[in-house]
């Protein structure tokens, strides 16, 4: 990679995006310090004794929410109970002052993170490649949060671009172990967004939604797993053309990046090592602009999975003349 890269052009992140989800009952290992790790690495790599740049996002407004989420579902937001179903805790936080200060921190940090992924897009627009250190809340849906996810970043990144005319066709490459299910369903029968959705069969959702193009992974096909997802892609752009790819780089694939061992297929970190390029490369050589964000990733070594994926994205950003 080259040293000479301005990383500005390229990252974005910010240090709140480590946000305490143990205020909710959740125990569940999630990797919050991720961003910060890949950051450090790359420290470490291209500017040693000083820090990466990267560009802060600022949150999404509620007018920029509303364009993807229905207004009755935000309004829900303010409820512990709503919060319970998403992270599934039994136990409620009761209905005072404290706990209101509690969720509209949480909130704002899912802002944050979501305006995160639509800087990000409008900078992978202008520069070729971008990357959001966090976010990648693919589960949400329209009217409703699902599997930890709040609000569904990628779909209203999609949804401001559109208002914004910025780009009008996107394809997501949705790499997560588990189906984006609430892509899916909010972009089910909009013909101007392609959804390429690689998932674990035996996982989380048991019910998979209709995408323009999935591929369920069952669990002894780890190693046959770089060799579909060529294909796939192949396939893919044969039928679609588009102005920006959202890509989901799902961490949770790798193994030691699952939350649930044995759950479905597991990748070695060369493994994916060869699928971040697989996905960058294919799209790069294209010059089709790419934004990667972040998505499931759990326990301490999740973030070595993003930072093979960030390292290769800035290493071919100099392609787009940055």
């Amino acid at each position: 990679m080259s040293t000479s890269i301005n990383t500005r052009k390229h990252l974005v992140y910010s240090p709140l995006y480590q946000s305490d989800l143990t205020v909710l009952g959740s125990n569940i290992e999630f990797a919050a310090d991720r961003g910060a790790r890949v950051l450090s690495e790359l420290a470490n790599e291209i500017t040693p004794g000083a820090e990466v740049r990267y560009r802060k996002p600022q949150m999404l407004t509620f007018k920029q929410m509303r364009r993807t989420h229905d207004e009755t579902y935000l309004d829900s937001l303010k409820l512990p109970s709503t919060w319970a179903a998403v992270f599934g805790v039994s136990t409620v936080l009761p209905t005072n002052g404290h706990t209101s200060k509690i969720l509209r921190k949480l909130l704002n940090d899912y802002r944050l993170k979501s305006g995160g992924t639509l800087l990000a897009a409008r900078m992978a627009l202008q520069n070729g490649l971008a990357a959001n250190l966090g976010a990648g809340y693919h589960h949400a849906h329209r009217d409703r949060g699902d599997g930890y996810c709040v609000l569904n970043d990628i779909a209203m990144t999609v949804h401001n671009l559109r208002a914004e005319k910025l780009a009008d066709k996107v394809m997501v490459v949705d790499l997560d172990f588990h189906q984006g299910n609430g892509v899916s369903t909010i972009f089910d029968g909009d013909s101007k967004v392609f959804t390429l959705d690689f998932h674990a069969l035996e996982a989380w959702p048991m019910h998979k939604q209709k995408c323009s193009l999935a591929v369920a992974i069952r669990k002894h096909e780890a190693g046959m797993y770089n060799e579909k997802l060529k294909a796939a892609l192949a396939q893919a752009l044969k039928s679609f053309q588009p102005d920006l790819v959202i890509f989901v780089h799902g961490a949770d694939a790798y193994e030691h990046g699952l939350r649930n061992r044995g759950e479905g297929f597991a990748l070695t970190l060369e493994q994916m090592k060869e699928r971040d390029r697989l996905v960058i490369d294919c799209f790069a050589d294209r010059h089709i602009p790419l934004v990667l964000c972040f998505a499931g990733g759990y326990g301490n070594r999740a973030w070595e999975a993003h930072y093979q994926g960030v390292r290769h994205l800035l290493a071919r950003a100099a392609d787009f003349g940055n």
